[in-house]
């Protein structure tokens, strides 16, 4: 039997699957006949449940996306598991349209990627799909979300000695400290962070308790547990005299408005973190263990993203069972560029970063289009990405 190029294999891939350059905020309609998609999401939203993100009987789950104009698609529990909730859509669309969505649970929280905050979610509808009129998409609420394996004790220790308190003149005393973040018992405050809000935070102290080693010596320490299942992805900011008298500025008042960004890791508990007040840097620590996150229900692979990228991009996927796996980028013509993935991997949720220097002859990338596939078992699925520089 006659083999088939690979260069006429892939010009045919550019036929059928060229699609707009930047897919992310809305469908984009092409020439082609528009037909009714049904759309079937599901999303495990265990990790919220067992964390306190999700409490069944008081929050909802809803899946929000260009097909909806970012409105609310409520979903409900499927019979089998009342942790996986589904929802079906009709969706108006044609061969090459890119559905941008992301799954959110009432009141506050949508799905974050600490490395991408834009990120969204996409299906592409492809010649498969456009020819069944079904598309079945299956995942994990967050797929980014990295929980705690069990409890964790973390002491922080805030140094203020030499610190500024933004707004307020060289030389103000900290009279009191306080911490905030995103995982409990640490919470943000409103906008604006009013003074009624203090008590979302955790007070830090000077006085030779809560793990404070010296009393006076304006280094504020408290120890505080996160739960397991919680996120080991911590965001956090210090507060200095809030709401006090003397407080002219911001509660908001470090130095820098970025967070702090915490990653714990892996290992045990009772790990002391330093900080600086002012100055704000991500942190590791490496003593705990992560949970096994559910897996997935079927093979999947994500658009990538950023896309257009400049040089580099991140590319995802999710294996149902465990397989051998490779994942390889390919210009235009069918030349292998880069392989990416070469190897077994067990069922689960996985990513990697492609960086145009890391191409499999080390020569620079030119602007273009280029495709990704992914192949696991029987499973094959190519898309496009676009280089621009």
């Amino acid at each position: 039997m006659k083999k088939l190029n690979p260069s006429l294999f892939f010009l045919f891939l550019i036929a059928i699957l060229l699609v707009p350059l930047s897919p992310q905020n809305a469908n984009t309609k092409h020439n082609q006949t528009s037909k009714t998609i049904q759309i079937t999401y599901s999303v495990n939203v265990e990790l919220q449940r067992l964390s306190g993100l999700f409490n069944p009987v008081t929050d909802s789950v809803s899946v929000r996306g260009t097909f909806n104009d970012w409105q609310n698609t409520w979903m409900h529990p499927t019979p089998n598991n009342p942790d996986v909730f589904a929802a079906t859509v009709a969706v108006d669309a044609a061969l090459g349209d890119t559905i941008s969505f992301k799954f959110f649970i009432t009141p506050i929280n949508w799905e974050y990627d600490y490395d991408y905050p834009q990120l969204n979610r996409f299906i592409l509808i492809s010649q498969e799909y456009y020819d069944s009129g079904f598309v079945e998409y299956s995942t994990v609420f967050n797929m980014w979300y990295r929980p705690l394996g069990n409890d964790c004790t973390v002491l922080f220790i805030c140094n203020t000695n030499g610190a500024k308190i933004k707004g307020m003149p060289e030389g103000t005393a900290f009279k009191t400290l306080h911490l905030f973040g995103n995982n409990t018992p640490l919470k943000w405050p409103e906008s604006g962070w009013p003074n009624s809000d203090s008590t979302l935070g955790v007070q830090m102290y000077d006085d030779g308790t809560h793990g404070d080693k010296i009393a006076g010596d304006n280094i504020f320490s408290n120890q505080i547990t996160f739960q397991k299942y919680s996120s080991a992805i911590i965001q956090y900011k210090y507060s200095a005299n809030w709401g006090l008298p003397d407080n002219g500025g911001s509660n908001n008042n470090e130095e820098s408005e970025m967070n702090r960004i915490l990653y714990i890791i892996k290992g045990v508990s009772n790990e002391a973190l330093e900080d600086t007040f002012g100055i704000t840097r991500s942190k590791y620590l490496t003593n705990v263990d992560s949970y096994e996150i559910p897996l997935p229900a079927s093979y999947n692979l994500e658009q990538n993203y950023p896309n257009p990228f400049n040089p580099e991009t991140k590319i995802s996927w999710q294996l149902a069972a465990g397989s051998f796996v490779t994942l390889k980028v390919y210009d235009v013509l069918g030349n292998e560029v880069a392989t990416l993935v070469n190897e077994e991997q067990p069922a689960g949720s996985y990513q990697v970063n492609f960086n145009t220097q890391l191409t499999t002859n080390n020569k620079q990338l030119s602007s273009g289009i280029y495709f990704y596939q992914l192949r696991a078992g029987n499973f094959v699925q190519t898309k496009k990405m676009v280089l621009l520089r």
